[in-house]
């Protein structure tokens, strides 16, 4: 078909998983300072130290980022390793959710088994394991001579916190003009729903991820659609995937 007579390509949402997914964009660890490698280097060197690490942060706060900007130093430090990502719905009843925790105990351990010597099993949602489940992961790293990095909603006993993710105003309005950049309709429809109330509200956000998937039904309302209020959860299948799989046979290695 000549170039003149194909349909011209929909614009792009800033806010679909393309652009919003971990690794997607870089991790911002300060904006003071202006080397991430620094920063990496030390949470390694922290993590070599004690084997046992975690990062902690709120839902939507950079975890998963900060292991994705982390996985070619931790190849490179730690080969032979095992990623596994863990999550469960958080609507679900208590039997549900001992059955998830159960669920990702086994997978948690199937894929630690893989794990080489020297190796380091990143888990990716540790709190989501039971506490025995837990108990085992350390057990066995400490056995087998491999290492841990985790990440969790809260600390959680016998692993080092290594680095704290935080979300502040500062870093939402710079991530945004990231996203932003490459597209003047976003930032027309986002300035004629906000008229400031929208830049105001980022001192409150504690899930960018979320927040990501409201302004994406902003500007993906059509010309002359009046603008709702921002809603409350995503709906579409290009926004962010808030629940990764957690089965073993999905997990990277690293």
């Amino acid at each position: 078909m000549p170039d003149d007579f194909r349909p011209p390509s929909p614009p792009t949402n800033p806010f679909s998983s393309r652009h919003t997914r971990p690794g997607a964009i870089p991790f911002r660890f300060d904006l003071n300072e202006s080397d991430p490698a620094d920063h990496i280097a030390r949470i390694l060197a922290d993590l070599r130290h004690h084997r046992l690490g975690l990062i902690v942060g709120n839902h939507g706060s950079g975890k998963s980022t900060l292991l994705h900007d982390m996985a070619d130093a931790l190849q490179a430090e730690f080969p032979g390793g095992k990623w596994i990502q863990l999550t469960a719905d958080p609507n679900r009843s208590a039997m549900a959710g001992v059955s998830s925790m159960l669920l990702n105990d086994r997978a948690a351990s199937e894929a630690q088994a893989t794990v080489s010597p020297g190796g380091v099993l990143v888990l990716d949602g540790a709190e989501q394991l039971s506490p025995w489940g837990r108990f085992r992961i350390r057990r066995r790293a400490l056995r087998a001579g491999h290492v841990c990095l985790a990440t969790a909603h809260r600390d959680l006993r016998g692993f080092h916190v290594l680095h704290r993710t935080k979300v502040t105003a500062k870093l939402i309005e710079d991530l945004l003009a990231e996203l932003l950049r490459d597209h003047p309709d976003a930032r027309e429809k986002l300035a004629r729903v906000g008229n400031g109330d929208l830049m105001s509200s980022f001192a409150d956000v504690t899930d960018v991820r979320e927040l990501w998937s409201r302004l994406y039904d902003v500007v993906g309302l059509s010309p002359g659609t009046p603008s709702p209020r921002m809603p409350e959860s995503a709906t579409s299948d290009d926004r962010i995937d808030l629940r990764p799989t957690s089965h073993p046979e999905n997990c990277p290695d690293l």
